[in-house]
């Protein structure tokens, strides 16, 4: 009877203290909550007294914890309780990261010469608000000289999240109570935020002297990637900048047409660069001009080739004649590419801007800028040199939009650029190789680097097709299987729909395309390639299929034509290199999944029948596809991915 009774009265104990435990817990999550959204309004002082309040709630729960560790002999139990361990371990963890990261901002507030309570005063509208402008040069150097001197601070900070993080991803809400998924669910949404924030912040900090020109003015090529003419290394380059930056101040922001340039090399006669061979094939193109530069899926070789294009094209004329036109060689610390997405996301974040008559707002700007360079330049009168100066008043002007945001908003613009430099939309490269080296190693650089598993890497190259791109989905889908001889084959099929019409940007779609998989594929077949257009290729002719080794890896590419309306597939089936059998045959299978810099979201659907069990994925498949020897998932890529298939 007595062991009844102590049973009984161990039951309630636990019971009592496991809603000790949970309510300490929810109130400690949502103190971290607090402070995260207090950090980001620059409200640091509110920031640290919610950590403190996070901290006293973890405390509690770590209390109450010990009386529950007595019923991990319980096996149902014993997962509700490490389940409660790992959040208070790891919530203790991400306080200690966030504390760091809310002294490091209160201390950049006290060099920019603010109080915390001006700062809320600004917040509330009872002073006015603080703009990166309203900074003396002096002030706004040695702001950025002690952000970029935390960066090593802010890579550890990164790091401590992102072990938190992961501890708190094993756990599986499914597998928990209610109350104890209440807890993960928003806590894992807003730690993944938190990791992300970090990360980009303590990239920035690292980049920052080369960047920002701390110490020394930097200066920076930048290629306006058109990826409504989506070309390899991002888009057509129609339009081009200079930028010159000094201690975080934009001394020189100026933009100028490619056409320009490549027309002053044109003219001079003496420049000749072979094209690669495909633009000379389906774009007529007999001279390699600048705007055509970024041929290459990979950044950093399109940078390159652009700066040595355009140094090769104003090399071949006069100074005086590149004085007459306004343009001077340069010699550039780095290049910037930007798709029009990027214009699309800003004008988000300052509202719509009005140049002359017209107002570019984040749904327009990108037809609107369009219309005006190749269409109504003429109907008003302007001339064919200066169509494109519209992009530099819209530049500048946004450059002053952005630089007047108020200090309490400007952390707006941390997530804007988190989301464009994952979907590829802002790439950079740097002529030095330690921040090149860095740029690779964050993926921001736009890089191409061969994993060590199974890789595809969807490339087209938009020829004569206008602006096309945006009326054309592309639909890519992944299979590997056996053949009748017992060898891994690879298939990868392209569908392109085309739902626009003819108009003055839209017309039928011509892309050179090209897939890359890893060293050693071999090519077994093609099917939808074509000679050329249907207007160029009535009989419907099967095209060339160049195969190249490239980057490290295999590429195939070919033609193929969509007319509006339409959709047709593209399919290359191949042998799946040796190494990638390899890893089937031993159980583990990783599969990298590039996507193109400047592309849309598209969809991807992957079929990988092994001819064995799949035991565990690192992204899985529906609970409705497990328990077979194939691995089905319907995704999109708007970013790398990566998978990590155990057999």
């Amino acid at each position: 009877m007595g062991v009844v009774v102590l049973f009984i009265a161990w039951l309630l104990l636990l019971l009592f203290a496991s809603g000790q435990v949970i309510a300490a817990s929810l109130d400690g999550r949502d103190a971290l909550v607090r402070a995260r959204e207090s950090a980001m309004k620059l409200d640091f002082e509110r920031a640290s007294t919610e950590l403190a309040e996070a901290g006293d709630q973890f405390s509690s729960a770590e209390r109450g914890f010990v009386l529950l560790s007595s019923a991990k002999v319980i096996p149902w139990v014993s997962n509700q309780v490490n389940a409660i361990e790992t959040l208070i371990v790891s919530g203790t963890r991400i306080i200690d990261a966030l504390q760091s990261i809310v002294d490091l901002g209160a201390e950049l507030v006290r060099l920019a010469g603010f109080t915390m309570q001006e700062l809320n005063d600004m917040s509330e509208g009872i002073l006015p608000t603080a703009t990166f402008d309203d900074l003396s040069s002096e002030t706004k150097q040695a702001v950025l000289e002690r952000l970029a001197a935390a960066a090593p601070d802010l890579q550890l900070l990164s790091a401590q999240i992102a072990i938190a993080r992961s501890d708190v991803e094993q756990i599986h809400a499914s597998d928990l109570i209610g109350p104890l998924a209440d807890i993960l669910i928003p806590l894992d949404e807003k730690l993944a935020q938190a990791q992300e924030m970090i990360r980009t912040l303590s990239i920035v900090s690292e980049l920052l002297p080369e960047l920002a020109g701390l110490g020394e003015e930097r200066t920076h090529l930048v290629l306006l990637l058109n990826n409504t003419e989506l070309r390899p290394g991002g888009g057509f380059i129609g339009t081009f900048g200079v930028l010159k930056m000094l201690n975080g101040d934009i001394t020189v922001l100026e933009t100028g047409d490619s056409y320009a340039i490549d027309g002053l090399a044109e003219i001079a006669g003496s420049y000749q660069q072979d094209p690669p061979a495909p633009l000379g094939r389906y774009n007529a193109t007999s001279n390699w001009f600048f705007r055509d530069a970024n041929w290459s899926p990979d950044f950093a070789v399109s940078a390159q080739e652009a700066l040595r294009l355009y140094g090769l094209e104003l090399a071949s004329v006069t100074p005086e004649t590149r004085a007459v036109a306004g343009v001077s060689s340069q010699t550039f610390d780095g290049v910037i590419g930007l798709t029009p997405n990027i214009i699309q996301a800003l004008l988000g974040v300052t509202g719509p801007i009005t140049i002359g008559s017209q107002t570019f707002s984040a749904d327009n700007v990108t037809d609107k800028l369009e219309y005006q360079v190749e269409v109504q330049y003429i109907g008003d009168g302007v001339p064919e040199h200066q169509r494109k100066e519209i992009i530099a008043d819209l530049m500048n002007e946004l450059k002053t939009r952005l630089f007047s945001l108020s200090l309490t908003d400007a952390s707006r613009l941390i997530s804007v650029f988190e989301t464009l430099i994952q979907e590829k939309q802002l790439v950079f490269m740097s002529g030095n190789q330690d921040v090149e080296d860095t740029l690779t190693k964050v993926g921001w650089g736009g890089r191409i680097v061969p994993s060590t598993g199974d890789l595809q890497l969807l490339v087209d190259a938009n020829l004569a097709s206008l602006k096309s791109d945006p009326k054309v989905s592309r639909a890519m889908r992944y299979e590997i299987f056996k053949n009748t001889s017992g060898e891994y084959v690879g298939r990868t099929t392209i569908r392109y729909t085309h739902t626009g019409s003819f108009d003055w940007k839209t017309t039928r779609y011509r892309t050179y395309t090209r897939l890359y998989v890893p060293d050693g594929s071999e090519l077994v077949n093609v099917e939808g390639s074509m000679l050329n257009d249907s207007l160029h290729n009535p009989t419907g002719a099967k095209g060339p299929v160049d195969v190249a080794n490239d980057l490290g890896l295999t590429s195939f590419g070919t033609f193929i034509s969509i007319e509006p309306g339409e959709s047709r597939l593209l399919t290359f089936e191949y042998l799946l290199a040796p190494e990638v059998v390899t890893q089937i045959q031993n159980g583990m299978y990783e599969l990298t999944v590039l996507k193109q810099i400047g592309a849309q979201n598209n969809q991807l659907t992957l079929d990988l029948d092994f001819d064995k069990n799949v035991m565990h994925a690192e992204i899985p498949e529906d609970r409705g596809e497990w328990g077979d020897d194939v691995y089905r998932l319907n995704t999109k890529v708007d970013q790398d991915l990566s998978f990590e298939i155990g057999l």
